[in-house]
Protein backbone atom coordinates (compact mmCIF):
# COMPACT_ATOMS: atom_id res chain seq x y z
CA UNK A 1 0.00 0.00 0.00
CA UNK A 2 1.34 3.46 -0.93
CA UNK A 3 2.01 6.01 1.83
CA UNK A 4 -0.93 8.17 0.75
CA UNK A 5 -3.36 5.25 0.68
CA UNK A 6 -2.19 4.10 4.10
CA UNK A 7 -2.57 7.63 5.47
CA UNK A 8 -6.10 7.94 4.04
CA UNK A 9 -7.11 4.60 5.49
CA UNK A 10 -5.80 5.42 8.96
CA UNK A 11 -7.29 8.92 9.14
CA UNK A 12 -10.63 8.25 7.41
CA UNK A 13 -12.60 8.43 10.66
CA UNK A 14 -10.74 11.45 12.11
CA UNK A 15 -13.08 14.46 12.32
CA UNK A 16 -10.35 17.10 11.82
CA UNK A 17 -8.89 17.68 8.33
CA UNK A 18 -5.60 15.85 7.86
CA UNK A 19 -2.97 15.92 5.12
CA UNK A 20 0.19 14.08 4.20
CA UNK A 21 2.42 16.46 2.22
CA UNK A 22 5.90 16.20 0.75
CA UNK A 23 8.35 19.10 1.11
CA UNK A 24 7.85 19.77 -2.60
CA UNK A 25 4.24 20.60 -1.74
CA UNK A 26 2.76 17.48 -3.36
CA UNK A 27 -0.28 16.21 -1.46
CA UNK A 28 0.37 12.53 -0.85
CA UNK A 29 -2.79 11.78 1.11
CA UNK A 30 -5.85 13.33 2.76
CA UNK A 31 -8.85 12.27 4.78
CA UNK A 32 -12.57 12.86 4.20
CA UNK A 33 -12.65 15.92 6.48
CA UNK A 34 -9.91 17.54 4.41
CA UNK A 35 -11.89 16.88 1.24
CA UNK A 36 -14.86 18.74 2.73
CA UNK A 37 -12.73 21.65 3.90
CA UNK A 38 -10.84 22.11 0.63
CA UNK A 39 -12.13 19.98 -2.28
CA UNK A 40 -9.16 20.95 -4.43
CA UNK A 41 -6.69 19.49 -1.93
CA UNK A 42 -6.71 16.15 -3.70
CA UNK A 43 -3.93 13.59 -3.86
CA UNK A 44 -1.43 14.74 -6.47
CA UNK A 45 -2.32 18.44 -6.14
CA UNK A 46 0.30 20.88 -4.85
CA UNK A 47 -0.20 22.67 -1.55
CA UNK A 48 1.68 25.75 -2.78
CA UNK A 49 -1.00 26.34 -5.40
CA UNK A 50 -3.81 26.06 -2.84
CA UNK A 51 -2.32 28.49 -0.32
CA UNK A 52 -2.89 32.23 -0.23
CA UNK A 53 0.42 32.60 1.58
CA UNK A 54 3.56 33.07 -0.48
CA UNK A 55 5.47 29.94 -1.57
CA UNK A 56 8.33 31.03 0.71
CA UNK A 57 6.04 31.26 3.75
CA UNK A 58 4.34 27.95 3.03
CA UNK A 59 7.72 26.28 2.46
CA UNK A 60 9.03 27.67 5.76
CA UNK A 61 6.08 26.14 7.59
CA UNK A 62 6.55 22.74 5.94
CA UNK A 63 10.29 22.72 6.68
CA UNK A 64 9.72 23.58 10.35
CA UNK A 65 7.23 20.75 10.66
CA UNK A 66 9.54 18.35 8.80
CA UNK A 67 12.29 19.00 11.37
CA UNK A 68 10.00 18.18 14.30
CA UNK A 69 9.50 14.69 15.65
CA UNK A 70 6.60 15.92 17.82
CA UNK A 71 3.45 17.81 16.69
CA UNK A 72 4.26 21.52 16.38
CA UNK A 73 1.71 24.33 16.15
CA UNK A 74 1.53 26.27 12.91
CA UNK A 75 -0.84 27.80 10.38
CA UNK A 76 -1.74 27.16 6.76
CA UNK A 77 -3.70 29.73 4.77
CA UNK A 78 -5.87 27.90 2.24
CA UNK A 79 -8.10 29.38 -0.44
CA UNK A 80 -11.78 28.50 0.07
CA UNK A 81 -14.12 27.69 -2.85
CA UNK A 82 -15.04 31.39 -3.09
CA UNK A 83 -11.40 32.41 -3.50
CA UNK A 84 -11.05 33.92 -0.02
CA UNK A 85 -8.09 33.15 2.26
CA UNK A 86 -8.94 30.93 5.21
CA UNK A 87 -6.51 30.71 8.12
CA UNK A 88 -6.28 27.15 9.40
CA UNK A 89 -4.25 26.65 12.59
CA UNK A 90 -3.09 23.16 13.26
CA UNK A 91 -0.20 20.85 14.08
CA UNK A 92 2.42 19.24 11.89
CA UNK A 93 5.33 16.87 12.34
CA UNK A 94 7.70 14.73 10.34
CA UNK A 95 6.12 11.61 8.84
CA UNK A 96 9.21 9.44 9.22
CA UNK A 97 7.20 6.33 8.35
CA UNK A 98 6.21 7.61 4.88
CA UNK A 99 8.33 6.22 2.06
CA UNK A 100 7.53 8.99 -0.39
CA UNK A 101 10.87 9.64 -2.09
CA UNK A 102 11.19 12.94 -0.20
CA UNK A 103 10.70 14.14 3.40
CA UNK A 104 7.00 14.17 4.25
CA UNK A 105 4.88 16.00 6.83
CA UNK A 106 1.65 14.88 8.46
CA UNK A 107 -0.70 17.78 9.25
CA UNK A 108 -3.83 18.01 11.40
CA UNK A 109 -5.81 21.24 10.93
CA UNK A 110 -8.31 23.09 13.10
CA UNK A 111 -10.16 25.32 10.59
CA UNK A 112 -10.72 28.89 11.73
CA UNK A 113 -14.33 29.76 12.44
CA UNK A 114 -16.23 32.36 10.43
CA UNK A 115 -16.61 35.41 12.66
CA UNK A 116 -19.71 36.58 10.77
CA UNK A 117 -21.62 33.33 11.33
CA UNK A 118 -24.09 33.14 14.24
CA UNK A 119 -22.95 31.25 17.28
CA UNK A 120 -23.67 27.56 17.11
CA UNK A 121 -25.84 26.14 19.87
CA UNK A 122 -24.78 23.86 22.67
CA UNK A 123 -21.30 22.58 23.32
CA UNK A 124 -20.05 23.47 19.85
CA UNK A 125 -20.98 27.13 20.36
CA UNK A 126 -19.25 27.13 23.73
CA UNK A 127 -16.14 25.60 22.19
CA UNK A 128 -16.12 28.22 19.45
CA UNK A 129 -16.40 31.02 21.98
CA UNK A 130 -13.57 29.66 24.06
CA UNK A 131 -11.37 29.28 20.98
CA UNK A 132 -12.10 32.84 19.87
CA UNK A 133 -11.32 34.20 23.32
CA UNK A 134 -8.08 32.24 23.54
CA UNK A 135 -6.91 33.39 20.11
CA UNK A 136 -7.80 37.01 20.81
CA UNK A 137 -6.00 36.94 24.16
CA UNK A 138 -2.93 35.37 22.58
CA UNK A 139 -3.03 38.05 19.91
CA UNK A 140 -3.15 40.83 22.50
CA UNK A 141 -0.24 39.39 24.46
CA UNK A 142 1.92 38.77 21.41
CA UNK A 143 1.19 42.15 19.86
CA UNK A 144 1.92 43.92 23.15
CA UNK A 145 5.20 42.03 23.51
CA UNK A 146 6.16 42.77 19.93
CA UNK A 147 5.39 46.49 20.07
CA UNK A 148 7.22 46.89 23.39
CA UNK A 149 10.42 45.66 21.73
CA UNK A 150 10.25 47.73 18.55
CA UNK A 151 12.00 51.09 19.05
CA UNK A 152 10.91 54.17 17.10
CA UNK A 153 14.10 56.19 17.57
CA UNK A 154 17.65 56.10 18.90
CA UNK A 155 18.64 58.88 21.27
CA UNK A 156 21.87 60.58 20.22
CA UNK A 157 22.41 58.44 17.10
CA UNK A 158 24.11 60.23 14.18
CA UNK A 159 21.31 59.24 11.81
CA UNK A 160 17.58 59.78 11.43
CA UNK A 161 15.40 56.70 11.85
CA UNK A 162 11.76 55.99 11.02
CA UNK A 163 10.02 52.64 11.51
CA UNK A 164 6.55 51.17 11.35
CA UNK A 165 5.03 47.76 12.03
CA UNK A 166 1.56 46.49 11.05
CA UNK A 167 0.33 42.98 12.04
CA UNK A 168 -1.49 40.67 9.66
CA UNK A 169 -5.08 41.59 8.90
CA UNK A 170 -6.27 37.97 9.06
CA UNK A 171 -7.27 36.18 12.24
CA UNK A 172 -6.09 36.71 15.78
CA UNK A 173 -2.43 36.27 14.97
CA UNK A 174 0.79 38.18 15.16
CA UNK A 175 4.07 37.16 13.62
CA UNK A 176 7.74 37.36 14.41
CA UNK A 177 8.72 40.54 12.52
CA UNK A 178 11.22 42.64 14.49
CA UNK A 179 13.74 45.42 14.10
CA UNK A 180 16.18 47.26 16.31
CA UNK A 181 18.61 50.19 16.19
CA UNK A 182 21.27 50.68 18.85
CA UNK A 183 24.64 52.24 19.52
CA UNK A 184 27.43 49.64 19.55
CA UNK A 185 29.36 49.95 22.84
CA UNK A 186 32.98 51.19 22.79
CA UNK A 187 32.60 52.60 19.27
CA UNK A 188 30.93 55.41 17.35
CA UNK A 189 29.00 52.94 15.18
CA UNK A 190 25.32 52.09 14.99
CA UNK A 191 23.78 48.64 14.61
CA UNK A 192 20.60 48.24 12.57
CA UNK A 193 18.72 44.97 12.25
CA UNK A 194 15.49 43.67 10.78
CA UNK A 195 14.28 40.08 10.96
CA UNK A 196 11.37 37.71 10.68
CA UNK A 197 10.73 34.55 12.71
CA UNK A 198 8.90 31.93 10.63
CA UNK A 199 5.31 31.36 11.72
CA UNK A 200 2.63 33.31 13.57
CA UNK A 201 1.53 33.52 17.18
CA UNK A 202 2.76 34.02 20.70
CA UNK A 203 5.61 31.44 20.43
CA UNK A 204 7.07 33.27 17.43
CA UNK A 205 6.77 36.65 19.16
CA UNK A 206 8.61 35.15 22.14
CA UNK A 207 11.40 33.84 19.88
CA UNK A 208 11.63 37.30 18.34
CA UNK A 209 12.21 38.84 21.77
CA UNK A 210 14.95 36.30 22.50
CA UNK A 211 16.77 37.02 19.23
CA UNK A 212 16.68 40.76 19.86
CA UNK A 213 18.31 40.28 23.27
CA UNK A 214 20.86 37.75 22.01
CA UNK A 215 21.85 40.06 19.15
CA UNK A 216 22.57 42.95 21.50
CA UNK A 217 24.61 40.65 23.72
CA UNK A 218 26.54 39.34 20.70
CA UNK A 219 27.29 42.90 19.61
CA UNK A 220 28.92 43.48 22.99
CA UNK A 221 31.32 40.58 22.45
CA UNK A 222 31.81 40.54 18.68
CA UNK A 223 32.02 44.31 18.24
CA UNK A 224 31.38 45.64 14.76
CA UNK A 225 31.65 42.41 12.76
CA UNK A 226 28.21 41.67 11.23
CA UNK A 227 29.30 38.19 10.11
CA UNK A 228 30.36 37.18 13.63
CA UNK A 229 27.24 38.60 15.26
CA UNK A 230 25.08 36.75 12.74
CA UNK A 231 27.01 33.53 13.34
CA UNK A 232 26.35 33.83 17.08
CA UNK A 233 22.61 34.16 16.48
CA UNK A 234 22.69 31.25 14.05
CA UNK A 235 24.37 29.07 16.67
CA UNK A 236 21.84 30.18 19.30
CA UNK A 237 18.86 29.21 17.13
CA UNK A 238 20.48 25.92 16.14
CA UNK A 239 21.30 25.01 19.77
CA UNK A 240 18.39 26.36 21.81
CA UNK A 241 15.58 26.81 19.26
CA UNK A 242 16.09 23.86 16.89
CA UNK A 243 12.46 23.83 15.77
CA UNK A 244 12.51 27.49 14.75
CA UNK A 245 13.87 29.39 11.81
CA UNK A 246 14.35 33.12 11.24
CA UNK A 247 15.68 35.46 8.60
CA UNK A 248 17.70 38.53 9.52
CA UNK A 249 19.75 41.33 8.01
CA UNK A 250 22.20 43.01 10.39
CA UNK A 251 24.05 46.16 9.35
CA UNK A 252 26.64 48.37 11.07
CA UNK A 253 26.96 52.04 10.12
CA UNK A 254 30.38 53.66 10.54
CA UNK A 255 29.91 57.46 10.39
CA UNK A 256 33.66 58.10 10.45
CA UNK A 257 34.30 56.03 7.32
CA UNK A 258 30.91 56.72 5.64
CA UNK A 259 30.49 52.97 5.28
CA UNK A 260 27.79 50.39 5.89
CA UNK A 261 28.79 46.76 6.59
CA UNK A 262 26.08 44.13 6.55
CA UNK A 263 25.37 40.40 6.78
CA UNK A 264 22.20 38.79 5.47
CA UNK A 265 20.81 35.50 6.82
CA UNK A 266 18.14 34.62 4.25
CA UNK A 267 16.29 37.95 4.52
CA UNK A 268 14.86 40.00 1.67
CA UNK A 269 17.60 42.41 0.51
CA UNK A 270 17.59 45.97 1.89
CA UNK A 271 17.47 48.87 -0.56
CA UNK A 272 19.93 51.77 -0.53
CA UNK A 273 18.22 54.93 -1.77
CA UNK A 274 20.89 57.34 -2.92
CA UNK A 275 20.60 61.09 -2.44
CA UNK A 276 20.44 61.51 -6.20
CA UNK A 277 17.39 59.25 -6.50
CA UNK A 278 19.04 55.98 -7.60
CA UNK A 279 18.08 52.79 -5.78
CA UNK A 280 20.51 49.92 -5.15
CA UNK A 281 19.55 46.45 -3.96
CA UNK A 282 22.01 45.25 -1.29
CA UNK A 283 22.38 41.60 -2.22
CA UNK A 284 26.15 41.04 -2.40
CA UNK A 285 25.82 38.48 0.39
CA UNK A 286 22.80 36.29 1.19
CA UNK A 287 23.51 33.33 3.47
CA UNK A 288 21.08 30.67 4.84
CA UNK A 289 18.48 31.69 7.45
CA UNK A 290 19.25 31.46 11.15
CA UNK A 291 19.00 27.86 12.22
CA UNK A 292 19.59 26.51 8.70
CA UNK A 293 23.28 27.11 7.97
CA UNK A 294 24.46 23.83 9.57
CA UNK A 295 27.61 25.56 10.77
CA UNK A 296 28.31 27.23 7.44
CA UNK A 297 30.12 30.54 7.13
CA UNK A 298 28.41 33.91 7.38
CA UNK A 299 29.85 36.78 5.33
CA UNK A 300 30.07 40.56 5.51
CA UNK A 301 29.65 42.95 2.59
CA UNK A 302 30.50 46.66 2.62
CA UNK A 303 29.09 49.63 0.75
CA UNK A 304 29.92 53.35 0.86
CA UNK A 305 27.16 55.67 2.07
CA UNK A 306 27.00 59.45 1.90
CA UNK A 307 24.93 62.24 3.46
CA UNK A 308 21.47 62.15 1.92
CA UNK A 309 21.48 58.38 1.34
CA UNK A 310 18.88 56.16 3.06
CA UNK A 311 18.85 52.50 4.03
CA UNK A 312 15.41 50.93 3.53
CA UNK A 313 14.89 47.64 5.38
CA UNK A 314 11.63 45.68 5.35
CA UNK A 315 10.15 42.22 5.88
CA UNK A 316 8.86 39.93 3.15
CA UNK A 317 5.21 40.84 3.79
CA UNK A 318 5.95 44.23 2.20
CA UNK A 319 6.89 42.85 -1.22
CA UNK A 320 5.31 39.41 -1.53
CA UNK A 321 2.15 38.84 -3.55
CA UNK A 322 0.33 35.64 -4.34
CA UNK A 323 1.29 34.09 -7.70
CA UNK A 324 4.04 36.68 -8.18
CA UNK A 325 7.77 36.06 -7.97
CA UNK A 326 9.71 37.74 -5.20
CA UNK A 327 11.93 39.40 -7.79
CA UNK A 328 8.87 41.10 -9.28
CA UNK A 329 7.93 42.49 -5.88
CA UNK A 330 11.46 43.75 -5.30
CA UNK A 331 11.39 45.46 -8.69
CA UNK A 332 8.13 47.21 -7.85
CA UNK A 333 9.55 48.44 -4.54
CA UNK A 334 12.69 49.71 -6.27
CA UNK A 335 10.54 51.62 -8.77
CA UNK A 336 8.54 53.15 -5.91
CA UNK A 337 11.67 54.34 -4.12
CA UNK A 338 13.17 55.99 -7.21
CA UNK A 339 10.06 58.16 -7.50
CA UNK A 340 10.75 60.21 -4.35
CA UNK A 341 11.75 63.86 -4.45
CA UNK A 342 13.95 64.91 -1.49
CA UNK A 343 12.16 62.63 1.02
CA UNK A 344 12.73 62.22 4.75
CA UNK A 345 13.01 58.75 6.33
CA UNK A 346 9.49 59.26 7.70
CA UNK A 347 8.19 60.02 4.20
CA UNK A 348 9.76 56.86 2.81
CA UNK A 349 8.60 54.66 5.68
CA UNK A 350 4.99 55.89 5.53
CA UNK A 351 4.80 55.62 1.75
CA UNK A 352 6.24 52.11 1.59
CA UNK A 353 3.88 50.88 4.30
CA UNK A 354 0.84 52.41 2.57
CA UNK A 355 1.96 51.03 -0.81
CA UNK A 356 2.22 47.50 0.61
CA UNK A 357 -1.16 47.55 2.37
CA UNK A 358 -3.39 46.09 -0.41
CA UNK A 359 -1.95 42.58 -0.20
CA UNK A 360 -3.73 39.32 -1.00
CA UNK A 361 -1.90 37.15 1.51
CA UNK A 362 -1.74 37.32 5.28
CA UNK A 363 1.57 38.42 6.72
CA UNK A 364 2.97 41.04 9.05
CA UNK A 365 4.78 44.02 7.58
CA UNK A 366 7.66 45.99 9.07
CA UNK A 367 9.68 48.83 7.55
CA UNK A 368 12.84 50.46 8.95
CA UNK A 369 14.39 53.48 7.22
CA UNK A 370 17.65 55.15 8.28
CA UNK A 371 18.87 58.42 6.79
CA UNK A 372 22.63 59.07 6.74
Amino acid sequence: MLAGELFGSITRAVSEPMLLVGLSGEILGRNAAMRRLCPEADTGANLYGLSSDSPERTGDTLRRWARSGEPMAGVLCLVDPDGRPRRCPGFGSRAAWADAGEPAVQIRLVPAFDRDAPDAPGAFGDQEGRMRARLEREHEIALGLQRSLLPCRVAGAPLEVAAEYVPTAYGAEVGGDWYDVFAIPASDRIGLVIGDVAGHGLPEATVMSQLRSVLRAAALEEGVRPDRVTARLDAYVDTYLPENMATMCYAVYDPGADELAYANAGHVPPMLLRGGGECERLESVVDPPLGCSLGGEHRTARVAVHPGDMLVCYTDGVVERRRESLDTGLGRLSALLTGFDAPTPKDVCTTVMAWSAPTDHADDRAVLVAGF
